[in-house]
């Protein structure tokens, strides 16, 4: 409406910058898709180092809560609980984060102790009372470990489709850990 109720014609608006040609309307045809984002192409991938992430640090904080399987102590009267790796990190990136590969262990028996530590190569006994106990105290723990220990040894990584591991579903089975041992912890 323009100015005393009166309508305008059309004729009479004028603007400002004159229309400019452009392409015609597609009608039809598929929607261009959207392309990822680097960070999304990480999520997508099951064992990009963004899921590693998460589960080193769901790992983290779920052994922050446990007890030293071979003492029984937990963290205030110790300085750390960490996880000790069966087959370690480093051996294969398919057990890395699995549940049953890693056990809570104080820093002392983990790394120091003379007569029970996974870690120390100068006194082979330790290692062998370190077995010892894993299979007195976790049996579970301790069959698995010898069983993929001798998958992870058969192998042969030259041939065949390359294993790789699902670290997103791992990560969420960690984070569900921490979630309950938060809540038992609470009670």
């Amino acid at each position: 409406m323009a100015k005393g109720g009166m309508t305008m014609k059309r004729t009479e608006l004028k603007r400002r910058t004159p229309l400019k040609a452009g392409k015609p309307l597609k009608s039809g045809g598929k929607p261009k898709r959207k392309k990822k984002t680097a960070l999304q192409k990480r999520i997508d991938k099951m064992d990009s180092p963004y899921w590693g992430n998460k589960c080193k640090a769901a790992v983290t904080a779920y052994f922050h809560t446990q007890q030293c399987f071979i003492c029984g102590r937990r963290e205030p009267q110790v300085e750390l609980i960490c996880g000790h790796h069966n087959i370690f990190k480093s051996m294969s990136r398919f057990y890395r984060w699995h549940p049953m590969n890693i056990v809570p262990m104080c820093k002392q028996h983990h790394l120091y102790d003379e007569e029970c530590s996974p870690h120390r190569k100068d006194l082979p006994l330790t290692i062998a009372s370190y077995t010892m106990v894993l299979k007195e105290k976790l049996p579970d723990y301790y069959v698995w470990w010898q069983v993929h220990e001798v998958l992870r040894k058969s192998a042969r990584l030259m041939e065949g489709p390359k294993q790789r591991p699902d670290w997103r579903y791992q990560s969420t089975i960690w984070r569900q850990r921490v979630a309950d041992a938060k809540i038992i912890r609470q009670e």
